[in-house]
């Protein structure tokens, strides 16, 4: 017999007070917090010891026991010799090309090209105009008012002149001058090309304004027209009082900053050096072997000389320490206050170069505050 299903009714769900798990969010929180208060604390003594490090190194004022230079210094003022050959003009004309001033030069190498025509020829164009032609040269007056004559004969030549424009086609005579030697070409002459080794002051006469080349300008045979310069090779020359003369003349090797070559320091072996104790100075000559900029350009020159130069160790001098008759230095070896023994070799501007102490180790300049044995962490 076939069974009736009856429908079971629905029950109707309570929800009973402090049934469920309302504490559980707590307690994560909580964790949470907890992790989070741990983090804080370790960065804290991390910090802590950080600054504490800090704070100790500023108070003992600890610092690196580096590698350093110490040198003497002084200004100076010199004169500027070279070997320097000036090559004079061949001929009466007036300059169509040059070679490119300051460049290294062989024997042989044609620097210039003139165009031969003598004064009178260039005034009858000059007033002339060209005898009606297009081609017409114009005058002018060059800013330098001053030629050099010959050798023998100082007598300031006739106004310079400088000449523009194209060339008439009845002047077709051109002459090239060459370089008798190797070296390095300048067109920048101040007449005192021939001062031997021997000079050490500066000429009364000497010419501040010195003649430079171009093309266009006139010139009369026997004119410099510019020179080669050996610029592998050059002296400068100072004269010093006898103190510090004695003690600079005493130095085989120094080093040179030019005041036209300032950040090109240059080092400079002793040629000679004469002491005269009756006039109270010292004469010193020196050689270098490099080329610097501008340094063809310069006859009298300022210079930085720098002199007993020294490299080691260098520490602060209120680092060292005297005990015992023996003189050292207190260091933080590993946390702890060690004493090292010391030779002082150099004092300069309140540092000292010392030995015996290895390099960067951690110096304490202010050794009063500590003593030996002492932790520091």
């Amino acid at each position: 017999m076939k069974r009736r299903h009856t429908p079971t009714p629905q029950r109707q769900l309570t929800v009973l007070p402090g049934g469920g798990r309302p504490s559980s969010p707590l307690k994560q929180a909580a964790v949470y917090y907890v992790i989070l208060a741990l983090a804080a604390v370790l960065v804290l003594l991390a910090g802590y010891q950080w600054l504490g490090a800090q704070v100790l190194a500023r108070r003992l004022q600890i610092v690196a026991a580096a590698p350093g230079i110490m040198e003497t210094t002084l200004e100076l003022e010199g004169l500027i010799i070279r070997e320097e050959l000036v090559i004079r003009s061949p001929c009466t004309g007036v300059i169509l090309e040059l070679h490119p001033d300051g460049e290294r030069i062989a024997a042989g190498t044609e620097l210039a090209t003139m165009l031969l025509i003598s004064r009178d020829e260039l005034a009858a164009v000059l007033d002339t105009g060209g005898r009606g032609s297009d081609n017409i040269w114009d005058r002018t007056k060059a800013a330098l008012r001053r030629w050099f004559a010959q050798e023998q004969d100082q007598t300031p030549a006739e106004e310079t002149i400088v000449v523009t424009g194209k060339i008439p086609p009845w002047f077709k005579e051109k002459v090239t001058v060459a370089g008798d030697k190797p070296g390095l070409l300048s067109y920048y002459l101040d007449g005192w090309e021939t001062l031997d080794r021997g000079n050490y002051h500066l000429p009364e006469q000497f010419n501040r304004e010195p003649a430079i080349s171009a093309a266009g300008l006139f010139v009369e045979e026997g004119q410099p027209l510019f020179k080669i310069v050996n610029n592998w090779q050059w002296y400068f020359n100072v004269v010093l009082p006898l103190d510090p003369g004695r003690t600079v003349a005493a130095q085989k090797k120094v080093t040179f900053t030019f005041a036209f070559a300032p950040v090109n320091p240059v080092e400079a072996l002793l040629e000679e050096s004469r002491i005269d104790s009756a006039a109270g100075e010292v004469r010193l000559s020196y050689r270098l072997d490099r080329q610097l900029p501008g340094f063809e350009r310069a006859r009298w020159s300022g210079a930085r000389l720098s002199f007993q130069r020294q490299e080691g160790i260098v520490i602060p001098h209120s680092a060292l320490v005297e005990r015992e008759n023996e003189t050292g230095v207190f260091v933080n070896s590993g946390g702890t206050v060690r004493f090292v023994p010391v030779t002082v070799i150099r004092r300069q501007d309140g540092r000292v170069m010392v030995e015996g102490i290895e390099a960067f180790s951690m110096v304490i300049t202010r050794p009063h505050l500590v003593r030996e044995g002492q932790r520091l962490d």
